[in-house]
């Protein structure tokens, strides 16, 4: 089976990460997704919403697909954590399956500099999607330090949102609930999330 492991603050979710999670499923480059929302990225400073709060924003964000599941370990691990850790519980755990790490285009450059580049392409296939105007070209893998036959580069996809500019608008009053998630905008507005 292949597993595809995608990552990172969600702060907050948004219709580009179900987004992603469809492309995947669609184009058969995943039969199973896990959803690792962060305690705490180890490449941020930190996150505008509490880990429960984002954690509850990401079941709420996929709850209906069969086809994903929402893996708390890095939220309970109460931590920064890293993916090299998530990926050897996860190939322990499931070692019949095939592991895919997705990661942005955005992430190329400073790869090397995660921890244990190497052993996170032992462990998985990486999934890199184009971001911030950053598409997986040869070059950028190679510059990225990673190993060719484990790239799997997405050239065919483009959704526009990103959390960043989500945070911006609902920080000026603006609930952007075109780029997220029903349930998600409803937690957002019931909280006041990220309004200053």
């Amino acid at each position: 089976m292949l597993r595809a492991v995608l990552g990172g603050s969600f702060d907050p979710v948004h219709l580009g990460h179900l987004a992603i999670v469809q492309h995947m499923l669609e184009k058969e480059l995943a039969d199973v997704l896990t959803v690792v929302p962060a305690w705490r990225s180890p490449h941020k400073l930190e996150n505008s919403a509490n880990p429960a709060d984002r954690l509850a924003m990401v079941r709420l964000a996929f709850d209906d697909l069969d086809t994903v599941q929402v893996d708390d370990r890095e939220i309970t691990r109460g931590r920064v954590s890293f993916t090299v850790e998530t990926l050897e519980e996860l190939a322990l755990e499931f070692p019949a399956d095939r592991l895919r790490l997705i990661i942005g285009g955005d992430n190329l450059a400073g790869f090397s500099g995660w921890r244990s580049p190497q052993r996170i392409q032992e462990l998985a296939d990486i999934v890199v999607y184009p971001r911030d105007g950053i598409v997986p070209t040869p070059l950028a893998i190679q510059r990225g330090g990673l190993a060719p036959g484990r790239v799997i580069p997405v050239t065919d996809f483009d959704h526009p949102v990103s959390s960043t500019t989500v945070r911006a608008m609902l920080g000026r009053g603006i609930l952007p609930e075109e780029q997220l998630p029903v349930g998600v905008a409803e937690y957002i507005a019931a909280r006041q999330l990220y309004m200053t």
